[in-house]
Parts: structure tokens; C-alpha cells; sequence
């Protein structure tokens, strides 16, 4: 069998946000944090959700035009 998480839906009634999700198929359960406002707890979460974040800002960093001296414009 195999577990699926539950469809989440996130309504941008409160403008941008940054949520870590996960899921805990003991419970089916989904767990949103929204990380911009709230800290993850679990120390192996904190782990994921910082090696997400960096991941994210490496594909921003690689994604911004540079000049030939390496500044970005």
C-alpha cells in the first residue's frame, strides 16, 4: 500500500507565504508550518526544511543575470 498525503490547498487571502509541509502517515496527517512566521520544532525538520530553504535560495542566486566583474545587475 501505498501512502498518499491529503490534497492541500493554500488560499492567497493573506499574500505570499512560506510553509513547510509534511506528513505523518501514522496519523494521515498533513502538517503545514508557515516558516516565515513560526520556527519548525522537530530537530530532524528543522534540518529538511533549512536544507530546503538553502536549495531555494541557490536556484534565486544561480537565477539572478550577472556583469562580467560577478555583481549581480
Amino acid at each position: 500500500m501505498t501512502d498518499t498525503v491529503p490534497e492541500i490547498v493554500i488560499t492567497p487571502d493573506r499574500g505570499p507565504q512560506l510553509v513547510y509541509a509534511s506528513y505523518d502517515p501514522k496519523e494521515n496527517l498533513a502538517h503545514l508550518v508557515p516558516v516565515d512566521r513560526i520556527a519548525v520544532e522537530d530537530p530532524r525538520e528543522r534540518a529538511l526544511c533549512r536544507a530546503l530553504l538553502l536549495h531555494a535560495l541557490a536556484l534565486l542566486d544561480a537565477s539572478e543575470p550577472t556583469i562580467p566583474n560577478g555583481r549581480a545587475q
